[in-house]
């Protein structure tokens, strides 16, 4: 019994929380010890095998370069173009028409901003893959070439993902208080010791939660990629998420595809803890 009748309000949360976290997470783990195999009868303790067999094959090499360059350029990009909104933006003169014309794709669908830029990157009929492109000199068809195919989701994703990044980035430097920056401009500071001196500091922390967004985002990015490029060509674009639905869906193998899930979710963890470490160093 709960001596303190507080307590009890918390019970609805916590029971909330096995319900959606708790028993899923177990089941997976479950699942990744198992073969269970549709096709095949019987599903059986098999211990590890699903994990020794997933990491010594080429589909989980190859998905853990893709995925880590899909990570590293997209998150890079969109913490350069954020925050350069940002600092445009952040002004009281600036417009909110502006504002909101930024933080536009946010609110479109992953699967429509996909297929939009499907078609405007198609080698045939799209705008940019048909007539910008090759007006420049860029005669690649993107979504047909491996190189291509990965710049183009990556190009997608940054439309699409940037305006979360920036309202929080904006939001971090309205808070900063105005007299920092007056202070060390009676001080003769320029404007790029401005930022390198107090808005960089002021707003470190805020970096570090949208980037830990932006990592849990893109492990779990799925319908973008699928309708872009199923993952091709070839495996050019075949990230965690698309080996996961590949497995499960077209080898019917649950037991891989959990094991797969095992290891994403073990990876995030691990990153999630550095950059949170490393936000409460940064908090004041």
């Amino acid at each position: 019994m709960l001596k303190d009748w507080r307590l009890w309000f918390v019970v609805p949360t916590v029971l909330a929380l096995a319900i959606v976290v708790v028993f899923p997470t177990g089941y997976l783990l479950w699942m990744s010890t198992t073969h269970w195999i549709i096709t095949q009868p019987g599903v059986y303790f098999d211990g590890i095998r699903n994990f020794q067999n997933l990491l010594a094959s080429s589909d989980f090499s190859s998905a853990a370069w893709v995925t880590g360059l899909y990570l590293v350029f997209s998150t890079l990009l969109m913490v350069v173009l954020a925050l350069g909104f940002a600092l445009a933006l952040a002004g009281p003169r600036s417009s909110g028409v502006l504002r909101a014309i930024m933080v536009m794709p946010l609110v479109i669908p992953p699967v429509v901003a996909g297929f939009t830029w499907r078609f405007l990157l198609n080698g045939e009929i799209g705008f940019l893959g048909a007539w910008v492109f090759p007006a420049i000199g860029i005669n690649v068809n993107m979504l047909a070439d491996p190189v291509g195919a990965l710049v183009s989701i990556i190009i997608a994703d940054v439309w699409s993902r940037t305006p979360f990044m920036f309202l929080i980035f904006l939001a971090a430097l309205q808070s900063i208080p105005r007299d920092y920056y007056e202070a060390i401009r009676l001080d003769g500071a320029r404007r790029w010791q401005e930022f390198w001196l107090v808005t960089l500091p002021m707003i470190e922390g805020a970096v570090t939660v949208a980037v830990l967004f932006r990592v849990i985002d893109a492990f779990n990015t799925f319908e973008l990629i699928y309708v872009m490029t199923k993952g091709g060509p070839g495996r050019a674009t075949q990230t965690f998420s698309l080996l996961g639905w590949k497995l499960a869906f077209q080898g019917f193998d649950f037991g891989a595809a959990a094991a797969l899930g095992v290891v994403m979710v073990i990876i995030t963890s691990i990153i999630a803890t550095i950059l949170f470490r490393r936000f409460m160093r940064a908090a004041p």
